[in-house]
């Protein structure tokens, strides 16, 4: 599963969203890759990541990186990374991943692309530095997708 994560009216906060967009607007998926708006849902998103052998979670990041900033955390760093979580999401994150651990249902692999956000004030647009950096959010998750085995091709 692809997930993007944000909230539409928060500015960078909807950068995962518009990455999620993006990156079915460019790519061709293989049968089996599945992609999901999963909005602000925190841990009622458990219900609808819990069958998936793999998830790739795009998201807006405020880990005090460089604004624009492109950030990929797998498995095993993403309670670490997202210790001292400045956005709701981010503690959404670390709280399902440490649930589905708890449970014994991580899926494995599971990674986080993210943009290091500037602003998740009232908006509809994250601000340009933002917006200008996913474009790279996108080519990240296609990686890191095609590392794992997936055949991800652009369209043409």
């Amino acid at each position: 599963m692809v997930l993007g994560l944000g909230n539409r009216v928060m500015t960078d906060d909807s950068a995962g969203l518009f990455a999620l967009e993006q990156f079915k607007d460019k790519f061709d998926l293989p049968q089996g890759v599945d992609l999901m708006d999963g909005g602000t849902l925190g841990l009622d998103l458990l219900y609808y990541i819990e069958d998936y052998d793999s998830v790739l979670i795009a998201d807006c990041v405020m880990v005090g990186q460089e604004p624009g900033t492109v950030v990929k955390v797998e498995s095993e760093d993403i309670p670490t990374f997202f210790a001292r979580a400045l956005s709701p999401h981010q503690m959404g994150i670390k709280d399902l991943v440490s649930v589905l651990d708890l449970q014994g249902r991580m899926p494995e692999p599971l990674a986080v692309v993210g943009v290091q956000g500037v602003s998740i004030e009232l908006g509809t647009e994250p601000v340009a530095v933002v917006m200008a950096a996913i474009p790279r959010m996108v080519d990240a998750m296609a990686e890191l997708l095609r590392s794992w085995g997936h055949e991800i091709n652009e369209k043409q």
